[in-house]
């Protein structure tokens, strides 16, 4: 958040550069208290090397820690692939009752399930569309020969006509090629 809304907004030199120091002194924050994860996970692993430990409490990659790019970009392409990390996804100590009280966690949870569906909805409607431009595509090639087969038969001198004829071939051979390519892939248009 630091970075979207100080550093994007900062009107000179001295502001970015303090925005920087803002979000370096939140990073080494982060950093801090990972390794003390880090350190804390070790030592409960080294007591007891519980197989189910060892899965419910992970290690931190560098990909946890991550800012998704729906903070920072609100545009980002590639929303799709993005994922929650697996510390977002555990209960804590209280996380049973804070879901029942409908506390920030569920709310968390909610937000990040709308935008996945919202990102399938955009998805489907984008297939569709794609799957309807082939169509079109085919079709205005189509059109497009079936004016110039209009043309060549009102047009009377032979350079015009030879013109007429070699357009016919050119859009014919558009509309095949575009139907080979396409075969196959629009299951759900006209």
């Amino acid at each position: 958040m630091l970075y979207r809304q100080n550093f994007h907004s900062a009107q000179s030199t001295r502001e970015g550069t303090r925005t920087k120091q803002d979000i370096q002194n939140v990073v080494a924050q982060i950093n801090k208290q990972v390794r003390s994860y880090q350190r804390a996970r070790q030592a409960i692993l080294q007591l007891e090397p519980n197989q189910e430990i060892g899965q419910k409490y992970q290690d931190i990659q560098p990909q946890d820690l991550a800012v998704s790019k729906d903070v920072t970009e609100e545009n980002w392409f590639g929303q799709g692939t993005s994922k929650m990390a697996w510390f977002w996804m555990m209960d804590g100590e209280q996380g049973q009752l804070n879901a029942e009280k409908g506390g920030l966690m569920e709310e968390f949870y909610r937000i990040n399930w709308l935008k996945a569906r919202a990102r399938r909805d955009r998805w489907k409607e984008e297939l569709s569309l794609v799957r309807h431009e082939m169509v079109w595509a085919i079709l205005w090639f189509e059109f497009q020969k079936d004016i110039w087969e209009k043309r060549a038969l009102q047009l009377l001198e032979p350079g015009t006509k030879v013109y007429a004829n070699k357009q016919i071939v050119l859009w014919t051979d558009f509309s095949k090629k575009a139907q080979l390519m396409f075969k196959g892939k629009q299951m759900d248009c006209i």
